[in-house]
């Protein structure tokens, strides 16, 4: 009966190591989930256009559901520090230059990593009239991210005030 007991008692203490030793892999296993990106090759220039609109769900989208522009400039030296095989560099270029947070600034090299984004639209700087004006005008021809571009160029405003301010605009 004594043996009984022991063996039952390894058995339940056997039972509590192997159960500890699986959550602790499949908590491990969690963390190192992300996908394994293939190397980039480098950029010698600047990157020519592709020619037509880019799927739509290639582009991270503004949070007015329109797809976020991203100067030429800016996508070159994202692409060739993507190509040195350095992301998290890549990611703080974006954040500098756009001032986007964290999650946004990883889209949009994320999206670089499969090929060119838009562009801004072309605008005026320093034209007649207000700069509600003038990005009412742009807006209206269907160039949301001119508008925020023109916006944010002459106020400073960042990107989601800036976008704020052309979708409130009448």
């Amino acid at each position: 009966m004594g043996a009984m007991v022991v063996l039952i008692g390894l058995a339940g203490v056997l039972l509590v190591v192997v159960l500890v030793v699986v959550v602790i892999s499949v908590a491990r296993n969690a963390g190192s989930s992300r996908p394994v990106a293939g190397p980039v090759p480098p950029v010698a220039g600047p990157v020519p256009p592709m020619g037509g609109p880019l799927p739509p769900m290639s582009a991270p989208m503004t949070p007015m559901g329109v797809p976020m522009a991203v100067p030429a400039a800016l996508q070159v030296r994202v692409r060739t520090l993507l190509g040195e095989n350095k992301p998290i560099l890549a990611v703080k270029e974006v954040r500098q230059a756009t001032g986007l947070g964290l999650r946004e600034a990883k889209q949009i090299v994320d999206a670089l990593r499969s090929g060119p984004l838009p562009e801004p639209g072309g605008y005026a700087s320093g034209g007649p009239g207000s700069v509600a004006e003038r990005a009412r005008q742009i807006r209206d021809t269907g160039d949301f991210a001119g508008a925020v571009a023109l916006v944010q160029a002459e106020t400073g405003m960042a990107a989601g005030d800036a976008e704020r301010f052309v979708a409130a605009l009448g």
